[in-house]
């Protein structure tokens, strides 16, 4: 199963961004499950998961899942939220 950290989004994100969304089918499956199951919207999923679909919009897709799960997983801290300010 799919391991979400925001290493793993980045690692994926980063994959995406130099060889496209179809890069790792298995990993946007597992990606595409676990946001379900996190209650991303689903018309996001298909979108995300449809070949037939242009690679422009499954690519808009895919940062919008990534964002709306980084959001649930990520917690700054103290020091995160100083370096940041």
């Amino acid at each position: 199963m799919f391991t979400l950290t925001r290493s793993t989004l980045q690692t994926l994100g980063q994959r995406v961004a130099e060889a496209g969304v179809d890069v790792d089918p298995a990993a946007l499956t597992e990606l595409a499950a676990t946001a379900e199951a996190a209650g991303v919207s689903p018309v996001l999923l298909e979108v995300l998961l449809d070949d037939s679909a242009p690679g422009n919009v499954r690519l808009r897709a895919f940062e919008r899942v990534t964002c709306a799960l980084s959001r649930m997983i990520y917690i700054p801290t103290r020091a995160t939220v100083a370096i940041a300010a």
